[in-house]
């Protein structure tokens, strides 16, 4: 066999007849119907819950708002630059784990250690967002968005948004 045949699939040298005996050793997979399960079972390759993850999640969130660095000028004197800490959020979170948020929404449901802990990290991630908008460190036009999309606050407008009845009564 040569050099560039050996990593191919099927080399080229590979008889038909070969290929078929080849093909013939992959065993079968047979489908069984089974009764569905009353619990949902842990897919392929999911992590597990561990009691440590509650902690491991405040620590994530957990990071100061903001970095304050000292830059030299070109002509001697330092300047302080303030610059946003990157927002920590519960997708980030699921990537360092190796899960998904929908794993953690699961977690949340079925361990109050967790639900407890996602809560005090939506509070943190509330106060990176405040504090790095009163700095002017994200644009007003993001933090609003942010606030309603991920944090799930309101501004009020959609309170009134349903319609209201009134009633007029006219007096002689």
């Amino acid at each position: 066999m040569s050099e560039s045949n050996e990593n191919l699939l099927f080399p080229v040298e590979e008889t038909v007849s070969d290929a078929a005996k080849r093909a013939s050793k992959v065993p079968t997979v047979r489908k069984t119907r089974k009764k569905p399960a009353k619990r949902r079972a842990k897919a392929v390759g999911e992590l597990a819950y561990q009691p440590e993850f509650a902690a491991r999640l405040l620590a994530f969130f957990d990071v100061p708002p903001f970095r304050v660095t000292e830059v030299q000028k070109k002509d001697g004197s330092i300047s302080l630059v303030e610059t946003a800490s990157e927002l920590p959020t519960f997708a980030a979170f699921a990537r360092s784990l190796g899960v998904t948020q929908v794993q953690l929404m699961q977690w949340e449901e079925a361990y109050p250690d967790f639900a407890q802990a996602a809560k005090k990290a939506r509070d943190l991630q509330g106060d990176i967002l405040i504090q790095n908008s009163l700095r002017g460190n994200y644009s007003s036009s993001f933090a609003v968005f942010t606030a309603k999309n991920i944090l799930g606050w309101t501004d009020g407008k959609e309170a009134l948004s349903a319609p209201q009845i009134i009633s007029v009564r006219w007096e002689k």
